[in-house]
């Protein structure tokens, strides 16, 4: 297969990122069609650039100084007096942003009140949605600081990292909506490996996740859930996040070669996420066993010819949906979704190239595999 396209990338990549960078640590979504609320957003933002300076090698070329000051100005965000968790990474332009008065989500959030307490469908408010948000954000920066050898400033306390609790929430979780309930145990995973200093309490905890998510694996397909079957979509975007977290505590997944059959016989999607999260998880299995290689090979080189549709030649950047930029981060509307490349579509991307690189022979330097 011809890859032009992908030496392109390496030339002009870093020409993207400079295009989006307003100094040394702050980034914008996109450079054409940004909301208000898209040039204020700092801490996620920062972390997609600072992971993909990691994936391309760029890091290691920073002056240490420079580092040092990236480093500090992600931990800058680390807040003790917050509703969320003790020491939660907090982005108020982002909190503000999510907050942002609408009389129609004021009435929409007003009926689900009413419906849950009718027990008539299992919503999740948007003040529930809100602190899974900053979950999510917290673990993005500490997986970030990690991945490039820092760490947090201070550690993060949430009231979830003790054996009941634990047990309690990941009980609580609706694993009929895998792709959610995969998040927060990923999440989990990645606070209980990183911001528990004892170990013997540390080792305990790995030891629940990892027995709790035996038994929502699914032995025919290899998916994490619970009932009935998810539609595909949900079942691989859910089985990434869990492997995730698996990876984090060092356990493999139960059923690699039934995820790799359900992965060879999905119709590959076209979003961004979507496309990096089957190629983690074939990444992963095809790790743990040679089943099906050249099948997978296979599989990488169609996947290629979809990320080259979200690329934008001499721009050096992909889209997150084709032709159309992602428009938002975490609830919040970041950019208009105009036919340009953003830097979230750019860091997925990137990193699925990064990945099959590992399979297929690519025309890239040595680049670096994200642990997210």
């Amino acid at each position: 297969m011809q890859y032009k396209w992908i030496e392109d990338l390496e030339s002009n990549l870093d020409k993207f990122l400079d295009s989006l960078q307003k100094d040394e640590y702050k980034f914008n979504p996109v450079t054409k069609g940004i909301t208000p609320n898209g040039a204020k957003l700092e801490l996620g933002l920062s972390c997609y650039a600072l992971k993909i300076y990691f994936i391309t090698g760029r890091w290691d070329l920073l002056p240490n100084n420079r580092k040092e000051r990236w480093i500090k100005y992600i931990n800058s965000f680390q807040s003790i007096d917050n509703e969320f968790a003790i020491n939660a990474f907090i982005d108020n332009a982002y909190i503000n942003a999510y907050n942002e008065f609408s009389l129609t989500k004021n009435i929409k959030e007003t009926v689900k009140s009413i419906l849950i307490y009718l027990n008539y469908k299992n919503y999740r408010l948007r003040s529930e949605k809100l602190e899974e948000f900053i979950t999510a954000e917290s673990k993005q920066a500490i997986s970030t600081l990690i991945q490039v050898n820092y760490k947090s400033t201070k550690l993060y306390q949430s009231e979830l990292l003790n054996e009941n609790a634990i047990r309690n929430y990941l009980n609580s979780l609706n694993w009929q909506n895998a792709w959610n309930a995969g998040a927060q145990f990923s999440s989990l995973c990645v606070f209980v490996s990183t911001q528990v200093e004892d170990e013997s309490k540390k080792q305990l905890l790995k030891n629940i996740l990892s027995d709790f998510i035996k038994n929502v694996s699914n032995p025919e397909n290899g998916g994490f859930y619970t009932q009935t079957i998810p539609e595909e979509r949900e079942l691989i975007n859910g089985a990434m996040k869990v492997i995730t977290g698996l990876d984090w505590i060092g356990v493999e997944m139960p059923y690699p070669k039934k995820l790799i059959d359900t992965c060879l016989n999905a119709k590959p999607n076209m979003e961004g996420c979507d496309i990096v999260d089957v190629i983690y998880v074939l990444y992963m299995c095809n790790r743990m066993t040679d089943y099906r290689s050249k099948d997978i090979k296979e599989y990488f080189e169609i996947l290629l010819s979809l990320i080259e549709s979200h690329y934008f030649f001499g721009e050096g950047g992909f889209s997150y949906f084709l032709k159309k930029s992602q428009t938002h981060y975490y609830g919040v509307e970041i950019s208009k979704g105009l036919n340009t490349p953003d830097l979230h579509g750019t860091l997925l991307l990137t990193w699925g190239i990064s990945m099959i690189s590992k399979v297929v022979d690519l025309p890239i330097s040595n680049w670096n595999i994200l642990k997210p």
